[in-house]
């Protein structure tokens, strides 16, 4: 008997019994040690009323996850350790997915993730695929597939995959309908990546029980829902969770949904709203309740440069200080904001606070002029690497230490 047809006997017998609870899973703790998904859709084109997010938002929440601690991870390191096959992560672990095909996945998100060197998955339903000047074509998604991007399946036409949505289908024509959408997507991507297709994202994040079991049985080893949640270990990997982003959440929501609590902070210089002075040579702060957080841990950012800049963290007083230096002069626009993280010693769960402040408009950098009509533009320069951190602990005459981050 052919795949095919093991699959179509199976998912007939699936819906040819009554409908049961899903057994009954090991315990779960939802707080404990995994990984936040992130789930996009289009970025800045085609214009869509809920799914698109501008470029702005994208390079924003990219920067954020970039400079305030997280480790971007693949998928598949997060499903190994659902399963018990890895035996840790990083801390504040992120996933990065795109679903459908969107020619803005290839133009606007790929060069974004590629910069940082940010593992990320692509769900395709391939009917979508080169059909529409906004969806991407083959020869992207191989380029993208050959450079390291994971392209794993959305069905083969994104339809609602339930039973209960198909009532029009008797259970064999069901069974035809989705072996099709199961096996035909997974069989068509692998041919035009040259690499196995394991994991699938359901369409509108419809799914039961059942569904999942078919999926089980197509030969996909994970798949991913749109209901809110953390993954952790003993997370059902057939109902994988994941946080969809849409143009209604603004930056507060997205850090909460990203795992941070609120983190009071004290004598934030410069105040919030204030506006900068040219020049200024650091932004500062302090942790009131500094003595419950693990020092190791203690972070700052300045969101709105192109580069982490050097901080120094004092464990005796909470006190912790970016030091601008030249940098001031490369910020983009006028309004900024600065992070400070934690992790708090008890609980081992992240803490955060931002403020926003102001730079003057004299202090910004002159626009590049435009290249005249019938002269060559300078060649571009390649793109800078992504800067790392070094951490060391440098003991202060007082007997203080200070966690010193500098660039390198």
């Amino acid at each position: 008997m052919t795949a095919r047809a093991i699959l179509a006997t199976t998912i007939g017998f699936l819906f040819s019994v009554p409908l049961f609870a899903a057994p009954h899973r090991k315990h779960v703790d939802p707080t404990g040690p995994g990984a936040i998904v992130l789930c996009y859709h289009i970025v800045e084109s085609p214009l869509d009323a809920r799914m698109e997010i501008s470029r702005d938002t994208f390079r924003q929440q990219l920067q954020y996850i970039e400079m305030t601690g997280y480790n971007v991870i693949p998928l598949r390191h997060l499903y190994e350790y659902v399963t018990g096959e890895r035996t840790s992560l990083p801390p504040n672990a992120v996933v990065i997915t795109i679903d459908d095909g969107w020619r803005s996945t290839y133009t606007e998100a790929y060069p974004e993730l590629e910069k940082r060197r940010f593992p990320f998955t692509v769900f395709v339903y391939p009917e979508i695929i080169g059909k529409t000047a906004t969806a991407l074509t083959w020869n992207m998604i191989r380029e993208m597939s050959d450079n390291g991007a994971d392209i794993e399946s959305h069905s083969y036409t994104h339809p609602f995959l339930t039973r209960r949505r198909n009532e029009n289908l008797d259970d064999s024509a069901y069974a035809k309908w989705l072996e099709r959408e199961l096996a035909d997507s997974k069989s068509i991507l692998e041919k035009h990546t040259g690499k196995p297709v394991e994991f699938l994202a359901y369409p509108y994040g419809d799914y039961d029980h059942f569904l999942a079991h078919a999926v089980g049985k197509a030969g996909y080893a994970a798949a991913l829902t749109c209901d809110f949640g953390k993954v952790v270990r003993g997370s059902d990997p057939l109902r994988m969770k994941r946080f969809v982003i849409d143009k209604r959440m603004d930056f507060a929501v997205f850090r909460h949904y990203m795992g941070a609590t609120p983190m009071q902070l004290a004598e934030m210089t410069p105040k919030p709203g204030d506006v900068v002075e040219p020049d200024a040579a650091v932004i500062s702060a302090r942790i009131p309740n500094f003595k419950s957080v693990d020092p190791r841990s203690v972070g700052m950012a300045l969101l709105g440069g192109s580069s982490l800049l050097p901080y120094a963290y004092d464990a005796n007083t909470g006190s912790i200080t970016l030091m601008l230096n030249d940098a001031i002069t490369a910020l983009k626009g006028n309004d900024h904001r600065a992070v400070v993280w934690a992790t708090d010693s008890k609980t081992g769960k992240r803490i955060e606070a931002s403020w926003t402040f102001r730079l003057p408009e004299d202090a910004m950098p002159a626009a590049v002029p435009a290249v005249p009509p019938g002269e060559i533009a300078p060649a571009a320069q390649p793109a800078s690497q992504p800067a790392t951190s070094r951490v060391s602990v440098v003991p202060l005459t007082s007997g203080a230490a200070i966690v010193a981050h500098t660039p390198r």
